[in-house]
């Protein structure tokens, strides 16, 4: 598990979606292109932070210009990255010792998983990894 280090932009970032939906935020970070924003919201509270309708995911993307991905929190690895990959589904996710291993048949699903150039795979395990000691998620 890494030690999680908040800069004062993902301080500030996670101040508004508090103050706006008035949910605990336990993390933030942002994907490798600054587009899009994650916040890792308090076991519970996913349908709160959302909003009725997605109101509150609509008035920060509006506020700050960028996609917003809400993601809940559980204190299972398997269940983090269920919910984490939502809303595509995976056969099977076995945590083998430090590696957990996303099952699949299905091509577009993996492909969908692994996203261009692996991004989508490398962001999974960043957060994965910022929580859980877990050394890599694997994707067969």
């Amino acid at each position: 598990m890494v030690r999680l280090k908040l800069d004062q932009d993902t301080l500030g970032l996670s101040s508004i979606l508090e103050r706006v939906a008035r949910v605990r935020v336990k993390d933030c970070f942002k994907d490798d292109t600054n587009e899009v924003v994650y916040f890792v919201v308090e076991t519970g509270e996913l349908g709160k932070a959302i909003g009725k309708g997605g109101a509150n995911i609509k008035q920060l993307q509006q506020e700050l210009g960028k996609r917003i991905r809400m993601v809940e929190y559980h204190p299972d690895v398997v269940d983090f990255i269920k919910g984490f990959i939502h809303p595509s589904e995976v056969a099977e996710v076995v945590q083998e010792g430090n590696v957990v291993v996303l099952k699949d048949e299905n091509r577009k699903t993996k492909s969908l998983l692994i996203g261009r150039d692996g991004k989508n795979l490398r962001l999974l395990n960043r957060a994965v990894k910022r929580f859980f000691n877990v050394d890599e998620v694997k994707i067969i």
